[in-house]
């Protein structure tokens, strides 16, 4: 949490100091088009710098899960490109897919040590719900298992405890030392470049602006994900002596047991909603990934519930940072006023439709958790209709969809909006390279911040 205070105070910081050297750039009004780089700083060094930072931080930072046993590694790096566009058009939803996933694992933490269980970790929480383990039934299919299921059998003598520690679990991990150092002197670079044009009232292009804004979502979202095991591809096998039909039979007790699974046979115990997969697919008639059943794999657009919480306050902060950066760009000499205006214009959008995602998610995260029936029984508990209402929570929490209708007509446009909004931001920080203040290319004097004689 202290380092992202730092990285919000840089941002404020640098936010102010970027908004004296707009200012200062559009005074001058003296622009160029393309400039090259024999003497100091031109046009491909402003590109080459933004794009190689922005890659190499979506590259060693997207924590995906893991992959199914036979799928090849051509179709594991097609997946890991589309997140990567993903990640570069929306890094906040990022953000808030990696603060939905910790918060799931440190919930098992506390399952699993409710249980007697204490060597079960966050890595434990994150590995499980990633897809790192596969239930192998007897004469069964097997299929991957999360925390919750995983649980469930361990409780109930299915399967045997886990033996991997949690050092284990991180072996697994394709952390790359030198990935990590090279990408943390590019940011280092990066961020001190930006800060210094600002001090020194230097222009700084929209192409930076964004790149820097992306680069503190990009930070959040690998903290969030700090106990996440990077580029898993073999999973731990766990042998079942008994057949998924004989658990599901014995499972008869179980609300929504009997019910036909629709991604894996133990979906009565968690049936990984919501997600873009369960909830809006359907919805629109159309079907992208897995299309076996049961599911070979844990597909990466779950959105777990986060509730209130701190960590729900920190993704309120950083999703608000992060898209109140671009208005550092209100006062930015653009190539012609239409620019401008349709950049401030996609800089409203952007954080207009993210209040309304979150409000929606927010109440609607309520209604999942039972939030809002709690509060009515403790502030009306003599009421009629209370006890009938405290009676019927559970079964009203189980039978609720997790996405209703009426969210997914309202989110449909918000959505398109966001996209229009956040397409044009990303399209005009390249088109606005043919026309950058003269200043833009004049290099920061990094010697006046050495001491000398």
């Amino acid at each position: 949490m202290g380092r992202l205070l730092t990285i919000l105070t840089l941002a404020l910081h640098f936010a102010t100091a970027s908004a004296v050297s707009a200012s200062n750039a559009t005074s001058s009004g003296h622009r160029e088009g393309w400039v090259s780089q024999p003497d100091g700083r031109g046009t491909f060094d402003i590109i080459w710098s933004s794009l190689f930072t922005i890659f190499l931080c979506t590259w060693t930072s997207l924590h995906l899960n893991v992959p199914a046993l036979k799928e090849t590694y051509w179709q594991q790096c097609v997946r890991k490109f589309k997140w990567m566009v993903m990640a570069i058009m929306a890094p906040e939803f990022l953000v808030a897919f990696a603060t939905g996933q910790k918060v799931e694992a440190r919930r098992s933490v506390e399952m699993w040590k409710g249980s007697g269980f204490n060597d079960w970790t966050m890595r434990h929480g994150f590995y499980a719900n990633m897809g790192g383990f596969i239930l192998q039934p007897k004469d069964s299919q097997p299929f991957p298992i999360n925390a919750k299921q995983l649980h469930y059998l361990v409780t109930r003598d299915y399967v045997r405890y886990p033996q991997i520690t949690a050092k284990e679990v991180w072996d697994k991990s394709k952390q790359d030392g030198f990935q990590k150092t090279l990408t943390m002197l590019q940011t280092v670079w990066f961020v001190l470049q930006c800060l210094g044009r600002a001090i020194q009232h230097l222009p700084l292009t929209t192409l930076e602006l964004t790149t820097f804004s992306f680069v503190f979502c990009n930070f959040a979202s690998y903290y969030q994900w700090s106990n996440k095991p990077l580029d898993v591809e073999s999973p731990t096998i766990l042998h079942c002596e008994t057949s998924t039909k004989d658990i599901l039979i014995q499972a008869g007790n179980w609300p929504d047991a009997e019910k036909p699974y629709k991604q894996t046979p133990l979906d009565f115990i968690d049936n990984q909603s919501p997600s873009w997969l369960t909830e809006i697919q359907p919805r629109l008639h159309f079907r992208m990934g897995p299309r076996e059943r049961p599911l070979p794999r844990f597909t990466n657009d779950r959105f777990p519930v986060i509730g209130a919480g701190p960590d729900s306050i920190l993704l309120f902060i950083v999703i608000l940072a992060y898209c109140c950066l671009h208005f550092i760009a209100w006062r930015f000499s653009f190539p012609t006023r239409v620019e401008k205006i349709l950049w401030r214009a996609g800089c409203v959008a952007i954080v207009a439709t993210s209040f309304i995602f979150l409000a929606c998610e927010t109440y609607q995260d309520g209604h999942r958790l039972g939030r809002w029936d709690r509060w009515y029984i403790k502030l009306f508990p003599k009421r009629e209709g209370t006890l009938h209402r405290m009676s019927t929570m559970e079964k009203r929490m189980r039978e609720r969809e997790f996405v209703p209708l009426w969210e997914v007509i309202i989110m449909s446009p918000v959505t398109m909006v966001y996209a229009l909004a956040r397409t044009y931001i990303v399209v005009e920080v390249f088109v606005s390279l043919r026309s950058l203040p003269n200043g833009a290319f004049d290099s920061v004097h990094w010697s006046d911040y050495i001491p000398h004689f």
